[in-house]
């Protein structure tokens, strides 16, 4: 076992510094340019339950610089009063539109639009889960290109200008934007300033999202095989939607749509690729307590145990080299499998007292790619426009030591739990409580990201 175990410490070791290198040789920041054409673009907002968060997305919503938009609000049946918030808040009036009547979903019980802003729609609907939603959101959306949203996101005022730059690029067919930490950031005389700020949980999240979508999701992106595209923020042309029949009704609804659209790449001998649009930027609130990230983190391992264990079999024919390796080996050994080798290794090295010396090794090793990767990311965040102190980078960076030791391991642990829980097969919502966080919910402004 201890060399299967020295065998996973080297491909992590490579793939380590895949993340290190190549995002610190390849970013590069894309200036706005105002000229394009405008595509048309649908965001679409499942929403269960969230009369608490709805109203800081609509907020943000009105102060979006573009005009070729509409956004759909999918109420899924809610069972609290989020459509009463959305008629307060809108002014709803009963509307017409006829659905494609391609994709299937749950049936709607109503259509709406708001009197006081004309692109903001609201599709009410008998209850069926967040795919279901997105489906049918896909189905009466009217745009060219699809943004899936999650209602307690936020857009950048700018984001949907970045979207729409990316897409007249020819090649891009799918995108993910950068989703940050709305408790990490404050709206001061009209600007938003990000702090490394609240619990030490919010702190730990702000580290995760800002290491994962900068180190991990640039280099991914640079192979063109970005495994996910989180569902908080993502871009997708309408008919690749629908080509690929949607959304599935499964645990983790992204991951498995990133991974029909690279299936129909191959399967098409398409020149196409999913890309990081790391200028594109929303803000979401994340959990507060340690409940709640508990049940949304043992939901994303379950989803990706679902992917695992649907796809594996056509990784190595269905799937570009590069996806199958991000994905089976980066992903899954790596991730999942490797969090119960490193338990089963731990305990052999407590129990029998042998291999101490190599484990210190490895220990030290991952210490030093760790803080490497932070620092770099850190960089990234700062060239990519965020406005931290001098003060909260050295903080983070210290922060992010510290975690190694603490809710690093407690992700180990959830990975482990989250993929026996698989087995539950509970497919619904998922809910995370949330509190409706609204320190920048308005008007969030041009070159605040």
């Amino acid at each position: 076992m201890q060399y299967f175990f020295y065998g996973i410490a080297g491909v992590f070791l490579v793939f380590q510094a895949l993340y290190t290198i190549i995002p610190l040789l390849c970013s590069k920041v894309k200036k706005l340019n105002h000229d394009l054409d405008e595509k048309s673009i649908s965001v679409l907002v499942p929403a269960y339950n969230e009369e608490l968060t709805i109203k800081n997305c609509i907020d943000a919503m009105a102060g979006l610089h573009y005009g070729n938009h509409e956004i759909l609000i999918i109420n899924d049946g809610s069972k609290d009063g989020t459509f009463s918030a959305l008629d307060e808040l809108l002014d709803l009036k009963p509307d017409y539109r006829r659905p494609d009547h391609k994709l299937a979903y749950k049936s709607i019980t109503g259509f709406y639009r708001s009197t006081r802003y004309p692109n903001i729609f609201v599709i009410d609907k008998l209850n069926g889960g967040k795919a279901d939603s997105l489906n049918a959101g896909i189905d009466c959306a009217a745009s060219e290109i699809m943004i899936t949203l999650d209602a307690d996101s936020m857009l950048e005022a700018d984001s949907l200008k970045f979207v729409n730059q990316y897409f007249h690029d020819q090649q891009i067919i799918a995108l993910g934007g950068t989703v940050k930490i709305v408790q990490g950031a404050e709206k001061k005389n009209g600007a938003i300033v990000e702090k490394f700020q609240g619990k030490g949980l919010i702190k730990s999240q702000i580290i995760n999202y800002t290491h994962g979508f900068y180190v991990r999701k640039l280099t991914q992106s640079f192979f063109n095989s970005i495994v996910v595209i989180s569902g908080a923020f993502g871009a997708f042309y309408k008919d690749i939607l629908v080509q690929v029949n949607g959304f599935r009704s499964t645990v983790g609804e992204d991951i498995d749509i990133t991974l029909k659209i690279h299936e129909y790449i191959k399967a098409n001998r398409l020149n196409k690729k999913l890309v990081y649009a790391p200028e594109a930027v929303c803000y979401t609130e994340c959990p507060e307590n340690l409940p709640n990230f508990y049940k949304q983190r043992i939901r994303w391992q379950k989803a990706f145990v679902d992917c695992i264990l649907i796809y594996w079999s056509r990784l190595s024919h269905k799937f570009t080299p590069g996806v199958s390796l991000f994905f089976a080996i980066d992903g899954f050994m790596l991730g999942t499998f490797s969090a119960f080798t490193t338990l089963f290794y731990v305990g052999q090295v407590l129990l029998t007292g042998g291999n101490v010396l190599h484990a210190i090794i490895f220990l030290l090793i991952s210490i030093l790619v760790n803080a490497a990767q932070i620092i770099i990311s850190l960089y990234l965040c700062k060239k990519y426009g965020s406005n931290y102190s001098l003060a909260d980078y050295f903080r983070m960076f210290f922060f992010s030591q510290m975690e190694l030791l603490t809710y690093r391991n407690l992700l180990l642990y959830i990975n482990i739990v989250g993929t026996f829980k698989y087995f539950d097969n509970d497919e619904g919502w998922g809910f995370v409580e949330r509190k409706g966080v609204a320190a920048i919910s308005q008007n969030i402004p041009a070159g605040s990201n």
